[in-house]
């Protein structure tokens, strides 16, 4: 990748479950307990990273990403709906859709024909490539401040699962 793509640095990959938006820090305490009870009632489970795509598409690519595969994915897929309904349930808004994902960077667009064509390598090469498999031990609750250059990310909570 490289000028037709912003990379996201290796310490800023991560899988997000909800993006809470701009949350007052005065309900950090509350989202804590909400998010918790949810958490504590999973046990670890593995993911593989496999594949890769773009959001919206591949014909107008905006966010690459990496695919989230795995014998854990059931259970991902269980976890994320619940922490949501909790999440509404104290009144905080959550997206419907989820597409689990690592974002691995940003499309400069637009993407002239030179960058379309790398692109296109870049998605040949690495579409059915499988990166390795993790393991989910805990889900984390984080505040994303936005300013000049990258996102900075600080962990405001960590709950363990089983």
């Amino acid at each position: 990748m490289s000028t037709w793509v912003r990379a996201n640095a290796a310490d800023r990959i991560h899988l997000t479950l909800h993006f809470l938006g701009n949350v007052d820090a005065a309900r950090k305490d509350a989202l804590v307990e909400t998010i918790h009870p949810v958490v504590a009632a999973y046990r670890g489970f593995a993911l593989t990273v496999e594949g890769v795509g773009a959001f919206p598409d591949r014909k107008r690519p905006k966010v690459l990403w990496a695919g989230i595969k795995g014998s854990g994915l059931a259970e991902l897929i269980r976890l994320q709906p619940e922490i949501g309904s909790a999440l509404l349930r104290v009144g905080v808004e959550v997206e419907p859709r989820f597409t689990p994902h690592l974002t691995l960077g940003r499309v400069r667009s637009p993407l002239r024909r030179e960058g379309s064509r790398a692109f296109d390598d870049w998605y040949r090469r690495w579409q059915s490539a499988t990166f390795g498999e993790f393991m989910v031990d805990s889900v984390q609750l984080m505040r994303s401040q936005l300013g000049t250059g990258p996102p900075r990310y600080t962990t405001l909570a960590t709950f363990p699962l089983q």
